[in-house]
């Protein structure tokens, strides 16, 4: 089917016969038609540059959606890979911890096995010293309480020692009182006199 223009629709000329139309109304309704398909023909060619900008835009949004998408699912898949990877790295982290806290707490067992022990040899340290103190003590206690005693038996001694002596002494005395009297007994009898 060929496209008419307006102009065609001015141009075109009809055979003239006796009993046909009127040519003025034929010519007037051809000049409405012609006016008004031609302002049809211009919004058609407007309609028609609108929808190739419009298809245009389309194709252009299309595109972008398309490339949106594309990229709406790399970035899906993008945070996926980094929510798994930091999942990943929480769980490392964890374990990571875990582990340094039983190594930690396992060197707190050992440093507070080693300060028991330590304890326990302090301890015991510390009641042999007792131990000893209390033996040092109770042999000095014996030593003076044998010091005593002997210093009794000494003093006594020397008490019962000087009571000897002073009887010794009073004797001798005694002894040499009656040795001058038997002296001087024998002198008066010899008629010495002192």
């Amino acid at each position: 089917m060929s496209i008419i223009s307006p102009k065609d629709i001015k141009k075109n000329d009809f055979k003239k016969n006796f009993r046909g139309y009127d040519p003025n109304e034929v010519d007037a309704f051809l000049e409405t038609v012609s006016l008004r398909y031609e302002r049809l023909f211009e919004e058609n060619s407007m309609l028609t540059e609108k929808v190739k900008s419009l298809t245009s835009d389309v194709d252009v949004y299309k595109e972008n959606e398309s490339t949106l998408q594309k990229a709406i699912v790399k970035t899906q898949d993008m945070s996926e890979e980094i929510i798994a990877n930091a999942k990943k790295r929480a769980e490392n982290i964890i374990k990571e911890a875990e582990l340094n806290s039983q190594k930690v707490m396992q060197e707190v067992d050992k440093d507070i096995m080693t300060k028991k022990q330590e304890l326990e040899e302090m301890k015991l340290r510390n009641d042999k010293l007792v131990e000893d103190v209390k033996l040092f003590f109770l042999e000095k206690l014996n030593e003076m309480d044998e010091f005593i005693k002997n210093r009794n038996i000494y003093s006594m001694e020397l008490a019962n020692i000087a009571a000897t002596n002073d009887e010794n002494m009073n004797s001798n005395e005694d002894e040499d009182l009656s040795k001058l009297k038997k002296v001087s007994i024998s002198t008066a009898r010899t008629n010495f006199s002192d």
